[in-house]
C-alpha cells in the first residue's frame, strides 16, 4: 500500500513554513510520499482555492534537499500548458537531484480562463498532452529521434536521462483519462471526479490497472475496499495525519 500527503502548497494561506512542517511530519510519520499540486493563473472561478499556488517542481525541489526517503510527486501537473521538452528537462534534473524520488502525477486541465490567459488552446489539450507524455519518455530513455504531430526532433541529445524513469500516475476520471493511464501511465490517479463505486467498477474492467486516488481520510477505507492500491490524502491538520499514520503506517 502506498499512503501520500497533499502539500499545502496552495490556497490562501499557503506559506514556506506550513509546506515544511507538514513535509517534515509526514517523514517522520512513514507515510510515502508528499504532492504538489499546480496552478499558473487563474481566473475567478479557480480562485478558492488556486489564487496563490507554490510553483509544485520548484516546491519538491527545495523539499528533496531536506528530506531524506520520502517521495516527491505532482498531484497533479497540468502538460498540456507547459513545452514537453523542457518539462522533460526539468522532471529529469528533478529525478537527479532528489536521488530518484519523483512521481510525476499527470491532468489535461478543466479551467479555461487559464489557458486562455497563456495563450494556449483549451480544444484538443487531451491529444496534445498524450504526444507531450509519448515524448517526454522517449527523452528520458536517450532516444535521438522523435516524429510527432505537434513536435517532432532528430538526432537531438537532452541529458541528464533521469535514472529510474519517473512514474507517470494519469489523473482524470473520464473514458479518455482512463484510456490513457493504461496505454501511456504506470497508475490511474483519480481525484474528485471518482468514488469508491466508480473505482471498484474500474478495477473489475481492469484488474491490471494499478489505482491510487487523491481522496481524504474519511474516504480511504472505501477506496481500499474497491480495489485501490493506496491513497494521496489532504487532512486538514497535523493530528489528523498522526491519527491516520497511527492507523496505517508504522515511523521509518
Amino acid at each position: 500500500m502506498h499512503f501520500g500527503v497533499i502539500l499545502p502548497n496552495y490556497g490562501p494561506d499557503s506559506n514556506p513554513d506550513g509546506i515544511r512542517r507538514v513535509a517534515e511530519l509526514a517523514e517522520e510519520l512513514g507515510f510515502d510520499s508528499v504532492w504538489a499540486t499546480e496552478h499558473i493563473i487563474v481566473g475567478p472561478e479557480g480562485v478558492d482555492p488556486y489564487g496563490r499556488v507554490y510553483d509544485p517542481l520548484v516546491t519538491l525541489g527545495w523539499i528533496a534537499g531536506w528530506t531524506e526517503r520520502i517521495g516527491l510527486g505532482t498531484s497533479i501537473v497540468l502538460v498540456p500548458l507547459h513545452n514537453p521538452m523542457h518539462l522533460a528537462k526539468e522532471i529529469a534534473t528533478l529525478q537527479e537531484l532528489s536521488g530518484g524520488r519523483f512521481t510525476l502525477g499527470v491532468g489535461m486541465g478543466w479551467h479555461q480562463d487559464e489557458f486562455d490567459f497563456m495563450g494556449v488552446p483549451f480544444a484538443g489539450r487531451g491529444r496534445r498532452g498524450d504526444e507531450e507524455i509519448l515524448l517526454m519518455r522517449a527523452l528520458w530513455n536517450g532516444e535521438r529521434d522523435f516524429e510527432g504531430e505537434l513536435w517532432s526532433f532528430q538526432d537531438a541529445t537532452s541529458e541528464p536521462h533521469p535514472s529510474p524513469v519517473p512514474e507517470i500516475w494519469v489523473g482524470g476520471s473520464s473514458a479518455r483519462a482512463l484510456r490513457r493511464a493504461r496505454e501511456l501511465g504506470d497508475a490511474w490517479h483519480p481525484s474528485r471526479g471518482s468514488d469508491a463505486d466508480h473505482v471498484r467498477r474500474v478495477k473489475e474492467q481492469h484488474p491490471e490497472l494499478r489505482v491510487i486516488p487523491r481522496t481524504t481520510p474519511e474516504k480511504v477505507d472505501a477506496m481500499l475496499e474497491a480495489g485501490a492500491e493506496g491513497a494521496v490524502v489532504s487532512f486538514e491538520s497535523d493530528d489528523a495525519m498522526r491519527e491516520f499514520a497511527q492507523r496505517f503506517r508504522q515511523p521509518r
